[in-house]
């Protein structure tokens, strides 16, 4: 009588705890700053990642590595990821196979001489890819288009300069659940200007911020 009357108390108890836990959990969010380096936002964006402790994923794109490799190499010493975003930001599907080598390929040394180390991930410009493309970035580069599609994706849409700067912080602020991408663009001024209120809301909503490799190692 005893033993069920504690198991009676206690069965309530344990669901509650499991509760809190649950809710208490961190909701990991990655967000991608694609065409980068951008003179013009680099330095700002970097302050005010550091100042959330925020690390994340950039889409760098060659020949601006290549014009800036002191953005690149700043990026990479802050603890942030970058990837291979292609060398002129192309259609790739409307290249040749050489072409799309060679943007690949020329990016991949940019970004490792700037920063000592090779792209993560290769990441297509307007997501715009296909398996031969894939294949040659594997085969070339020695890396996979990140798997996006297993994750959720919000795009911030702050590529269209008609997304005022209230419809990016409220892209990047809704619907975020564990394991979210968010897009955002790192020469967007009305992007970075608003960063710092999107990062405290998602904190407030209990979100930690990790790069890409970090959010697919779980």
């Amino acid at each position: 009588m005893m033993k069920s009357l504690l198991l009676f108390l206690t069965l309530p108890l344990l669901g509650a705890i499991g509760l809190a836990a649950e809710k208490s959990a961190p909701k990991r969010v990655a967000f991608i700053f694609d065409d980068g380096p951008t003179p013009e936002q680099n330095a700002r964006l970097l302050r005010v990642l550091k100042d959330a402790g925020a690390r994340v994923t950039f889409a760098h794109v060659g020949r601006a590595v290549e014009a800036h490799p002191e953005l690149a190499r700043a990026a990479h010493e802050a603890g942030h990821e970058i990837n291979n975003h292609s060398y002129s930001h192309p259609h790739l599907r409307e290249l040749d196979e050489a072409a799309v080598r060679n943007e690949l390929v020329r990016t991949a040394e940019a970004v490792q001489r700037a920063t000592g180390v090779k792209p993560a991930w290769f990441w297509a410009p307007f997501l715009e890819t296909n398996d031969t493309i894939d294949a040659i970035a594997r085969e070339a580069t020695g890396v996979e288009h990140f798997p996006f599609k297993k994750f959720h994706f919000i795009s911030t849409e702050d590529w269209n300069q008609a997304t005022s700067a209230d419809e990016i912080e409220r892209a990047a602020t809704t619907g975020v659940r564990d394991g979210t991408i968010v897009l955002c663009h790192e020469w967007r001024a009305e992007t970075v200007d608003r960063l710092p209120a999107i990062l405290a809301e998602l904190k407030r909503q209990g979100c930690t911020f990790v790069t890409f490799s970090e959010l697919l190692a779980k």
